[in-house]
């Protein structure tokens, strides 16, 4: 690569993609970079992705720190030639993103916190200078009272290019300080506000009216107005300082009330709320720990809700024997080692053949337009320590048994890990979720949008039946079935688990 100045930016990898979180640099400053090597490591909401470099070059600057949390486009480093001087570098990471710099640069100046609390933690962003030095702002750099020379930080050559915050920079023009005289004890070796206060000290100066000192516990200010709330829990949470997606939803509608404001606000010792008589302190205020919701969580919290708020829910349930499946997966595992069927495996097949006869199920729906799809792709719910994720196997009405066991394994595994590709997990058009490994009889699940039906799989056990006048021991596993009632009827729905219930008890119909 010549000279020219790339940058890296945060990819945007999905359609639902908004923001990612920074994991693991795998270059350093002033490493070369080729076309194809790993840069860095991103985790978005449910995936660990590694950005690869489009070009080749040196990694001039990194911007963005392992931790961080940075929006779809937001800088995350540099790649430039070797011999590009640092000033083009410093002008170019500057100039990158001026609104958000502007944002930072009015949030300071009106006393918030510059850096948000560490569960929301963003980048810092610095902003080109303004033509004109803000009058209104303007401090003095002397109290009545007091004499300082501050002549001596005036000199120096053009200090343009010397990073610092636009706090700092417009101080320093208000005050004739010349950015050479300071030393940077900010982040990327950048002057802030404090680098200043220190300089202006060590000549006997002093600014007047010092922000307050930033408490690590200050709750950061974010925007809830997405959040659905009661005007009088909207207003009450303002005046309380409670952040609406803190509280509970018991509300009618799906909305947040005022109870559960007030709830909230107990648990923070906001508010009036106050230990009942008779009741000691610790025990009416028990110790907890608070974390926040990680991108993954986040992600299947809004997406279930707006599926129970949206698609009116219904289940049909059938028990199916499965006996002879049994007998058949042994006969398959005994005759390959290198491979373990699972019931699980079956169940995939079974769904995808039966959505071949009754497609009205092989469907997504966005509440406007009904997709129907030729080829069944099953999507496997997977348990991780952090939530749910459901990778999805493609064509499964195209793959035999094998093939499926042989891909359900390998997507799981790397659902685990952190690596699949966003369209390993996204779309599918049914899901398939299995509790029955945990002792769990029967269940109900949440259909996952756009879909319209999910089928939930308990555990199997055996159950007495008469079977030509003699009492027999069969093995039973539930199945239960959720649909959208907007486009799937129960009749459909009740075939399709007919058909389903077919493939299970005779397998040989869907291995031929």
């Amino acid at each position: 690569m010549a000279d020219e100045i790339q940058a890296i930016a945060m990819p945007k990898w999905g359609m639902e993609m908004a923001e990612g979180v920074i994991s693991e640099w795998h270059k350093s400053e002033g490493e070369k970079v080729k076309a194809g090597d790993d840069l860095v490591d991103i985790e978005t909401s449910k995936i660990v992705n590694t950005l690869t470099s489009h070009t080749g070059g040196v990694l001039r600057r990194i911007v963005a720190q392992p931790g961080e949390t940075l929006t779809v486009g937001s800088l995350l480093g540099v790649l430039a030639g070797a011999k590009t001087p640092d000033a083009d570098i410093d002008r170019f990471v500057r100039n990158f993103s001026g609104e958000e710099a502007a944002a930072e640069l009015e949030a300071e100046t009106a006393g918030a916190p510059a850096e948000p609390a560490p569960e929301t933690k963003t980048r810092e962003a610095p902003a080109p200078e303004p033509d004109q030095p803000d009058s209104s702002h303007a401090l003095k750099a002397v109290p009545a009272g007091k004499s300082a020379d501050l002549s001596a930080l005036a000199r120096g050559e053009d200090d343009s290019h010397i990073a610092a915050t636009p706090v700092a920079r417009r101080l320093a023009r208000d005050l004739g300080v010349n950015l050479h005289n300071v030393k940077a004890t900010g982040r990327h070796e950048r002057v802030t506000k404090a680098d200043l206060e220190k300089a202006v000290a060590a000549v006997g100066g002093e600014l007047p009216g010092p922000a307050p000192a930033r408490s690590a516990s200050r709750a950061p200010v974010r925007d809830d107005s997405a959040v659905r709330a009661t005007p009088v829990a909207r207003r009450l949470a303002r005046e309380l300082g409670i952040h609406l997606d803190e509280c509970r939803v018991s509300g009618d509608r799906g909305r947040v009330c005022k109870a559960d404001v007030e709830a909230a606000a107990a648990l923070k010792g906001k508010g009036s709320a106050a230990p009942r008589a008779g009741v000691p302190a610790e025990e009416a205020a028990p110790a907890f720990e608070e974390a926040p919701l990680t991108g993954m969580r986040k992600t299947i919290a809004a997406r279930l809700q707006q599926s129970k708020q949206t698609a009116p829910h219904y289940r049909v349930q059938i028990d199916a024997e499965i006996d002879d499946l049994l007998a058949a997966r042994k006969q398959i595992n005994d005759a390959n080692t290198d491979v373990k069927v699972s019931v699980n495996d079956f169940i995939v097949k079974a769904c995808a053949s039966a959505l071949m006869k009754v497609p009205a199920l092989n469907v997504q729906f966005d509440g406007e337009v009904i997709r129907q799809f030729s080829d069944a792709d099953i999507a496997v719910a997977v348990a991780l320590d952090e939530g749910l994720i459901t990778p999805i196997v493609k064509g499964a009405n195209r793959k035999g048994l094998i093939a499926i066991s042989n891909e359900v394994r390998d997507l799981a595994t790397r659902a685990k890990l952190g690596r699949l590709k966003s369209e390993e997990f996204q779309g599918g058009t049914f899901s398939v979720s299995n509790l029955g490994m945990f002792g769990i009889k029967q269940f109900d699940a949440i259909i996952n949008p756009p879909q319209a039906a999910i089928l939930a799989i308990g555990g199997s056990e055996p159950k007495p039946v008469i079977r030509d006048g003699e009492l027999k021991s069969v093995t039973v596993v539930n199945l239960s079935l959720s649909s959208d009632h907007r486009i799937i009827d129960g009749a459909v729905a009740a075939r399709f688990l007919s058909v389903l219930k077919g493939y299970l008890q005779q397998p040989a119909t869907m291995l031929g």
